[in-house]
Order: C-alpha cells, then structure tokens, then sequence
C-alpha cells in the first residue's frame, strides 16, 4: 500500500513538474498588389494555418511544438485535453482533431456521427475522474413556408434544443446521456467539470447550469447573482479548493436620447474586471479583486488555474494574465511573442489543475430528475409573496432552504407552505433539494 502511494505521488510529482499549457497557435498568409487607384500596395489575406503550440504563462513565449501546420479550420466553442495520454482535442468544422501533445502532430481527424441529425459537439470538457470527454450536442428544428412573393420555398429555424452526451475521440461517436433536452443557450462565457462529484456546468448568460454526469439530467439550476450589465465568465474549475472562478465583467451605462430615433439608447460609458468566485448552488457571485484589475478576458483564448501557485491565468488577447486566487490581484502580465509570423493563441488549456482526481459522488439509480418534476410543476407561488409561499412538486423533497441575496442561509423546512413573517422585503431563493441530493433553485420576492 506505502508502495502504491509513493508511486501514485511520484507521478502527480512528475506531471505536476512537466505541466503544459497548449492551444492553437494561427499564423495568416498574405500577398500584396497594386492597387493602381489607391497608389498603394494593398495586402491581402491568402489563406492560414494552425499548429499546436505550447505557452510559458509567466514570460508570454509561445513555442511551436512539432514542425507540421496544418491548412484547417477549428471551431471557437470547444477544446479539451486528456493528460493521462497527452492528447489535445479541439473540434473543426463537424469533425474532432487530435493532437499529440508531446509531438505537436497532428494524429487524428475523424469526423463526428451519432444517432441525431445534428454532428455539432459542442462545449468539449475532459472529466480526468473518468477520463470521459463530455459536451453538449445542439439540434436544430426547422419549418418551411412558401413565400409568394419570392415564388420560392423558405426555411426558418423555430427552436434549438441542446442534448447532453460523451464522444469517443478515436471514433468521433457520440453517445446521448440520458433524455434532458436543454433550451439555455451555452455561451462562449465557458463551462468546467467538478470531477469530484461528477458535475458539468456551463455558463448560459444569466444562469450557470448544473448536468449529471451520470444521466443528462439537471442537478441544478440556479440565475447568476450580479448587478445588471455584469457577467461572470471564463469559468474554470479549480480542484486545489473545490471552487468555481471566473472574471466578472461589470458594465456602467448612461441613457441618452437618440434624436433620430425619437428614443432613449443605453451607452456603456466604461467597465471594470474583478476575478470572482461563484457558488454553483446559489448562483452567488464573489469578488475577489478588491478593484477593478484592469485585464478583461478574452473568450476564446480561455483560463486554466495553476493549483501550485494557487493563479488564475487567461488571456486578454495579446496578453497572458496571472491574478492570485487568494488576493484577486495581478501578479503577472506578459504579452505573448510568436515565431515563424504566427500572431494568436486560442483555446488555450493546461495538464495541470485536477489531473488524478477521484469521483466522490457516485451513480443514483433514481432515474428521474427532480428538477424536471420541479419545473413541470410549477415551482413556487405567489411570487412577490407577502406572508408564505408555497412550494409545488409532484414529489417528495428532502428540505427546502430560504437563502437571502448574499447566499447565507437562513433556515430550513420540510414544509411546502413557508412562513416567510420574520424575513424583510427583499429578494429571496428558495433551494429545493430531493431525497437524492438534487437540488433547483428559484428567486422569489418578499414584498
């Protein structure tokens, strides 16, 4: 036993020294012409090619890995990386590429398939619990109508319904989890996988949305707690302290009154960045930056978190930006250099946080959700409430916690009529959970 955890502490070791942190580097091609009315010589972009690169998040240094690039394109809303095998996953187009991560090679592209029309894998998250790779699937519905003006038929898109599922990344299969169809739009604000207790969330505007990994089904639900015109994104998950980070963009805004369109517009007069913290249970939003840091993120260049020095890195487009997780400031920012002309570095993800974490969660065979009974029921009403709300399921629950705006809690019940007499006006959330430990929240108002 002292030899197999000796050994198991060695290679955290040696992973933890040799830690990388790659993404796309992109380098564009050009060719210039005359141009005889303007008199100059005007450039002109040819085509452009990809390569895996690796980056020093201290010094900015991009190094190329591998001497191949690559005439492909790659999508924006996903990447991922197994350090069990080096791998790095990004999609392209309605195909996975894989990379060698020690190599730079490019090793794989096989083009992505399953049982819906739609060959769109999305929001690609690694679990390294499972060594799974996880993501979201949206499907489109259409309707078509005949248009006598145009004398053509014309398709419209109607709804977009997203399904929850795993990929096989040297087949390109998609396996659906579970029957939950999702209408909360994922954003490029990001998503994060809890390995511990085998959660997937993801960032829709003004919700963070909880998925089961073992089902599909919602675990939680709950609206991002912050002022408006903030939002909280580049989410990354950190196994050092079991928490959700991420940078709050808060934008102020002036009414003026537009002449032209006889109407008032709203202007964003300037924006401060904090890094932040969210409670995945409330939806409570933290600042840890104790003022505005000045760096926004950039979303498709992404976050990792550096569990040894305990620093959220990302990048702000030309910049690679380290802010302490403890303090919230600034403690490094170095403006990333290329070589070989290549000028940008997406996607960008790291070996590092939460490689060798175990589930602690397991698998319930309760198969239905108890937010699905929740929503299909109708929640909580009245809503604003004076003196009691009452709760409205189908089925039994374990408890329900009143929270107040700031995420304390400030009791419990197993009642479903709640006497709300000794609570203040305000805004309030009432926490549902079930026997199995699901849990949705929803806002209510105390008049």
């Amino acid at each position: 036993m002292k030899k197999s955890l000796l050994y198991v502490m060695i290679l955290l070791f040696v992973q933890l020294a040799q830690a990388q942190h790659v993404g796309i580097v992109r380098k564009n091609y050009f060719s210039s012409y005359f141009d005889s009315l303007l008199q100059v010589n005007v450039e002109v972009l040819d085509s452009c090619t990809i390569r895996l690169g690796s980056v020093n998040p201290t010094t900015g240094v991009v190094t190329n890995l591998g001497n191949s690039d690559y005439s492909l394109g790659i999508n924006l809303n996903g990447a991922t990386i197994d350090p069990y095998l080096n791998r790095y996953y990004i999609g392209s187009g309605f195909h996975l590429l894989s990379f060698d991560i020690n190599s730079g090679e490019l090793i794989q592209d096989v083009p992505i398939s399953g049982t819906l029309p739609s060959s769109s894998f999305q929001n690609l998250r690694f679990n390294p619990s499972d060594s799974t790779i996880y993501g979201m699937l949206p499907v489109n519905y259409y309707s078509s109508y005949y248009d006598s003006i145009a004398m053509d038929t014309i398709v419209q898109l109607d709804s977009t319904h997203i399904r929850f599922g795993s990929l096989h990344p040297e087949t390109g299969q998609y396996s659906l989890i579970g029957n939950s169809s999702y209408q909360n739009i994922y954003t490029l604000a990001g998503n994060s996988i809890d390995p511990y207790q085998m959660l997937y969330y993801y960032s829709a505007v003004d919700t963070l949305i909880g998925i089961d990994l073992y089902t599909g089904a919602p675990y939680s639900i709950v609206p991002i707690q912050l002022p408006p015109h903030g939002i909280f994104e580049n989410i990354s998950y950190s196994c050092a302290d079991t928490s959700i980070y991420g940078l709050t963009r808060q934008n102020y805004v002036s009414s003026v009154f537009d002449s032209l369109f006889m109407t008032y517009i709203e202007v964003v007069d300037s924006t401060t960045f904090r890094l932040s913290k969210i409670n995945p249970a409330t939806g409570v939003v933290t600042l840890i930056s104790p003022y505005n840091i000045g760096a926004g993120g950039n979303l498709t260049g992404g976050a990792f978190i550096d569990p040894n020095s305990m620093t959220y890195f990302f990048s702000n487009g030309n910049q690679i930006v380290g802010v302490s997780l403890s303090t919230g400031l600034i403690t490094s920012s170095a403006t990333k250099t290329f070589s070989e002309g290549a000028f940008a570095l997406d996607m960008m993800r790291s070996t590092q946080n939460c490689f060798g974490a175990s589930r602690v969660r397991n698998y319930s065979n309760q198969t239905n959700s108890v937010i699905d009974q929740v929503t299909s029921a109708g929640d909580l009403h009245p809503n604003p409430a004076d003196n009691r709300i009452f709760i409205k399921t189908e089925t039994s629950l374990n408890k329900v916690e009143i929270i107040d705006s700031k995420g304390v809690l400030l009791f419990e019940t197993k009642e479903r009529y709640i006497d709300l007499s000794s609570l203040p006006p305000g805004m309030y959330m009432a926490k549902m959970v079930s026997v199995d430990g699901r849990w949705i929240t929803r806002k209510f108002i105390r008049n």
